[in-house]
């Protein structure tokens, strides 16, 4: 018989492991295809991929080929744990529905990544009455203290061998099974054992095999080994394949000779090394009775509205008791439908929800399971029973929040939803597509009259716009589509980029920003609305964001080499276009349904055409504020004309000073404006830009008193009766 050194063990244990959150980590109770009590605390084998990362061990790892088929990294151990008293009372409860006398730890995972977090478990499931199995391969030693305490929880511990292990690998594994034994713990040899061929590899691994396999007690564990496996392939191993072999595959290495066991656990007389297991079927022989003790008669019923149900108070006491659902007691919250739990004809939890027609999207709301009843899987069965009310096929929509008990991200993902935004701590989550929620989006990022243009889902937002105005300049050859034309602007050497980098970019030009035009263009233009004009035409932006969601487009603008540019620019929009002209005077044809215009600020910038001149009219080059004045309200005069009733006419504008610092007031007398011309002011929206360059211009005003000012103003006009709005512009849905 050949020896092998007791040696310790060879790899480098990390201090700490990095996180991965693609394994829940709260412990579960799952019965695999085998019968397996499956109860991990630890999912995934970070040092065991680490040895061997091909694969995982012998390259095999049928837990990692699992992982990877769900996009797990099963290389990164986590650790998962029970979440209190209820939770544990739940896995207590479920280890008790089934049969069998012991449960396991280490089916996809080594535990000995978390040896502290087992212990914790064992302990806590003890009141179960069933033995826990733990299978390891020892890649962290168990400590003395970790010993002790199994041995008198009765714990089993199996340790994986095989002869396809390294010398060293087997000299420290079959240390640690007589070391497991000195504490008085049932310790099993568990060899994964092949069929070898004639190959000087296969007889060395013959060899080692036939030493663990007298090193009893022992449980044969056949390798079911993919036929492209490298020894399989040079005959080193050698398999056939078991129709009677269940889980892992039907290809298995087993000699002819072996009485190796490839069933289920339940005729598997092993029984994973727990003693004294019965004979025949245990699940046969399971005393009737005592399994009817835990059989429970689940039912969803679907509800059209929780008042009226009978369920009222079960509800309101249940929602209050959670916290987080307590809305669902409010009576305004109470005429949704849904799906009320019953677990042997008792009220055991409700998710609310709201299937709304009018909107064309269906709501997820709230939920709550009593907590000495959840289960990850009870929960996800009632949600599944929500969905399939979504007759219609509507997007549905679900707001959750990581910190719950129940209504989890992880959850919802795996029932096919997604998070399209995370904020204030909250995930917002859809199963549709992305058109599906992109009103959604833009109401979030603008649900007050502050628009923050620096955060973080408006940058991401902008970014998309600007690479789509890019591709269509590289398309049609126009450098810097996004400032086309606007070279010649100027704000001279007191523009924001001069005073802090000393330089302008772009001669100071200022650029009208794309998501604001979306967000303007998807708010008020009307259900039916199809054509929008804008007088002061200016840049690129707002027609090309028009144009992509299939309006009509008609921009009055003074400057040839703009109109050129931006007629390019969206030439793949049929309807979208810029027309030469003076905006005080241009009549445009028909009636539109929204007018927008981002006109210029009186002496900030100037405008030049391809003669490297203002042309006639432009208003920028008046000389008296009075006069950019009349020639822009005659040209807002035109628009009102031309402007349906019950629609919407936005301004983004701006104001600027006079010689002296004082403000010329364009953003008041505007909004004046409009009310001397019949239309209500309905909102007064602040949109707010970068401050770095502010807070540097300060530096220079301050001593002045004259604050910089990093915002403008987007006024919104309508012209007609406010009480149809509601009627005429479409829902936003639930927020």
């Amino acid at each position: 018989m050949r020896e092998y050194a007791q040696s310790t063990f060879p790899y480098y244990v990390p201090e700490e492991l990095p996180p991965n959150d693609q394994y829940l980590r709260v412990l579960t109770v799952v019965e695999n295809g085998k019968g397996v009590l499956d109860v991990d605390t630890t999912k995934g084998c970070t040092l065991g991929m680490t040895a061997y990362p091909d694969g995982g061990c012998y390259g095999e790892c049928y837990a990692n080929r699992t992982a990877r088929q769900y996009g797990i990294d099963f290389s990164v151990s986590v650790s998962r744990k029970i979440m209190g008293r209820e939770h544990r009372g739940t896995l207590v409860r479920l280890l008790n529905t089934y049969p069998v006398n012991w449960y396991r730890i280490g089916t996809a995972g080594d535990p000995c990544h978390d040896w502290d977090n087992a212990l914790v478990a064992i302990r806590a499931l003890r009141h179960s009455k069933k033995t826990p199995v733990i299978i390891t391969k020892h890649w962290i030693e168990l400590s003395d203290e970790h010993l002790s305490e199994l041995a008198s929880l009765g714990a089993v511990i199996n340790t994986s061998t095989s002869g396809l292990d390294t010398d060293s690998e087997i000299g420290y594994r079959v240390k640690q099974i007589q070391r497991i034994r000195s504490y008085g713990i049932r310790s099993v040899n568990r060899v994964v054992t092949c069929h070898y061929g004639d190959s000087a590899f296969a007889k060395s691994c013959k060899e080692k095999q036939d030493y663990l396999l007298s090193f009893g007690p022992v449980i044969d564990n056949p390798l079911r080994p993919s036929s492209s496996n490298p020894h399989v392939l040079k005959g080193d191993i050698l398999v056939a394949k078991r129709k009677d072999s269940v889980g892992g595959g039907k290809v298995v290495s087993i000699d002819s000779s072996s009485t190796a066991y490839l069933g289920t656990c339940g005729q598997c007389p092993d029984q994973c090394g727990v003693d004294s297991p019965p004979p025949g079927s245990r699940l046969a022989e399971a005393v009737p009775e005592q399994i009817g003790l835990f059989v429970e008669k689940i039912d969803f019923k679907y509800v059209e509205s929780v008042i009226g149900s009978g369920y009222e108070t079960n509800v309101a006491t249940l929602a209050l008791e959670d916290g987080i659902a307590h809305r669902a007691a409010r009576k305004n919250m109470q005429i949704h439908s849904a799906i009320i739990l019953t677990i042997n004809d008792q009220f055991a939890g409700f998710m609310t929800f709201q299937n709304n027609h009018i909107a064309k999207e269906f709501c997820l709301l709230q939920s709550v399971i009593r907590p000495d009843k959840h289960t990850d899987d009870l929960y996800r069965q009632m949600v599944l029973a929500v969905i399939a009310q979504n007759t219609s096929a509507y997007p549905a929509l679900i707001t959750t929040d990581p910190k719950s008990k129940f209504e989890t991200p992880e959850l919802f993902e795996s029932v096919g939803f997604r998070t399209y935004l995370k904020m204030s701590g909250f995930h917002y989550m859809v199963h549709g597509q992305d058109v599906d929620i992109r009103m959604k989006i833009l109401a979030h990022i603008t649900m007050c009259n502050v628009w923050d243009s620096t955060k973080g889902t408006w940058l991401k937002l902008k970014k998309e716009w600007k690479e789509r105005i890019e591709q269509a300049g590289i398309a049609q050859d126009i450098i810097n589509p996004m400032y086309a034309t606007r070279d010649g602007c100027w704000q001279g050497t007191n523009g924001f980029a001069n005073v802090v980098t000393g330089h302008s970019h772009n001669g100071n030009a200022s650029v009208l920003d794309s998501v604001a035009c979306e967000v303007i263009l998807r708010f008020f233009m009307p259900k039916d609305g199809k054509r929008i004009y804008n007088p002061f035409g200016g840049g690129v932006q707002f027609g090309y964001v028009a144009g992509s969601y299939n309006y009509e487009y008609i921009a009055s603008e003074i400057r040839h080499n703009q109109c050129d540019a931006n007629n390019k620019l969206c030439s793949e929009f049929k309807n979208t276009r810029w027309v030469q002209g003076d905006s005080q005077l241009y009549e445009p044809e028909g009636m539109f349904d929204l007018v927008f215009s981002c006109p210029p600020y009186f002496k900030v910038e100037k405008y030049i055409d391809y003669d490297g001149n203002p042309p006639d009219g432009e208003i920028n080059s008046f000389s008296t504020y009075e006069e950019f004045r009349g020639a822009l309200f005659s040209g807002y005069r035109i628009a009102i004309d031309h402007l349906n009733d019950n629609c919407f006419f936005v301004v983004m504008t701006g104001d600027s000073r006079d010689k002296n610092g004082a403000y010329y007031c364009s953003e008041s007398e505007t909004e004046l404006f409009f009310k001397e011309n019949g239309l209500s002011v309905y909102n007064k929206i602040i949109y707010l830009e970068g401050e770095f360059t502010r807070l540097a211009h300060a530096k220079k005003t301050l001593n002045m008193r004259k604050f910089p000012k990093r915002e403008q103003k987007i006024i919104v006009a309508y012209k007609g009766d406010i009480s149809k709005i509601k009627d005429i512009y479409p829902p936003i849905g639930r927020l």
